[in-house]
């Protein structure tokens, strides 16, 4: 069972292909992670011959996780992220913690990977107990990665385990996804996968669509529309920033923030300011976004619009391998 607030589909579907190196498994589609959408999944698609199936678990509310468990059950886990998603239902980042920490619980002795980088995710791995798994990009753990580098839209870094090291050239892009790699990698590793297995699967893996999947036309599109929070965004906002010419990133802004939303989309607006262009959609997060821009120096252009459709006229300021990045996407009537 995978669960977090971000990445859980991106890390099973990693799993999913580095398990099927050496065993019969099967995944959830898309992002069912709901009673109702794993039921579906069980009832319509899981085969008998199945050695392993792999679950998401979101969660809006306390007890989300537990009562998915209870349901189905875990008997490995993984811990993505910790960010404050879906305030709106959650409040506090306290009760998503809470929330999180639920499978871990449920485990007990059995094995759990968790990102230690992310500090509410270090508290869940400290308090675990039995067999528990590190992965880091910035300290030795488990699992860790070191000489991370972005070009060409590649992301390349050294894998290393407490005994292995390995190179690794891959197409998913972004720090984020080096952490995605090395939690689906640990479980991987933890289950019997050769690393020979883990470096070729990664070689030739392909982004989960629309979360920062690359897309080559006369410009170079970054489609990271599925979802947003301030940790994605500043994620798809680094890869951006790591191009050379003229960068546009076209977004409605972060949802679901509760009372903390003006707060997060003016630290979006703060993270935007040196881009070339910003194209704000829709007039839910406009004030804050603007703010945020404006709340120090900055060089990027202004542009509001009413809806995506809108937006497109002003691809025309792009040139030929400038840049565009979709962060987020909201239906035009959203409310």
């Amino acid at each position: 069972a995978i669960t977090g607030s971000n990445g859980k589909t991106s890390v099973k579907n990693i799993l999913l292909s580095l398990l099927s190196t050496q065993f019969k498994v099967q995944a959830t589609p898309a992002s069912y992670n709901t009673p109702l959408g794993i039921s579906k999944f069980i009832n319509n698609e899981l085969k008998s011959d199945c050695e392993f199936v792999i679950l998401e678990y979101g969660a809006r509310h306390k007890n989300d996780v537990k009562n998915l468990c209870k349901i189905f059950g875990a008997d490995y886990g993984i811990i993505t992220t910790i960010s404050p998603q879906h305030l709106q239902t959650f409040k506090r980042i306290e009760n998503i913690v809470k929330a999180k920490n639920e499978l871990p619980k449920f485990l007990k002795n059995k094995p759990c990977v968790f990102n230690v980088d992310n500090k509410f995710c270090k508290s869940m791995f400290d308090e675990k107990v039995g067999k528990k798994i590190s992965v880091s990009l910035r300290q030795n753990a488990d699992f860790f990665a070191s000489n991370i580098e972005l070009k060409n839209f590649q992301t390349k870094f050294k894998l290393h385990t407490t005994k292995l090291c390995a190179n690794i050239t891959t197409n998913l892009l972004g720090k984020h996804n080096v952490t995605n790699i090395l939690l689906a990698s640990a479980l991987s590793f933890e289950l019997g996968i050769k690393i020979e297995n883990i470096v070729d699967t990664i070689s030739s893996s392909q982004p989960t669509p629309h979360r920062l999947e690359y897309i080559k036309s006369h410009i170079n599109i970054l489609d990271d529309s599925y979802n947003c929070s301030i940790e994605s965004a500043k994620q798809a906002i680094d890869v951006l920033s790591s191009t050379t010419n003229k960068k546009m990133v076209v977004t409605p802004g972060i949802i679901e923030g509760g009372k903390n939303q003006f707060e997060l989309n003016f630290k979006l607006g703060e993270m935007l300011k040196n881009l070339d262009y910003v194209i704000i959609v829709g007039e839910t997060n406009k004030k804050a976004i603007l703010s945020g821009i404006k709340s120090q120096n900055y060089k990027c252009k202004m542009i509001t619009s009413k809806s995506l459709d809108e937006s497109k006229q002003y691809f025309k300021l792009l040139n030929k391998d400038d840049c565009l990045l979709l962060l987020n996407d909201l239906p035009d009537d959203y409310n």
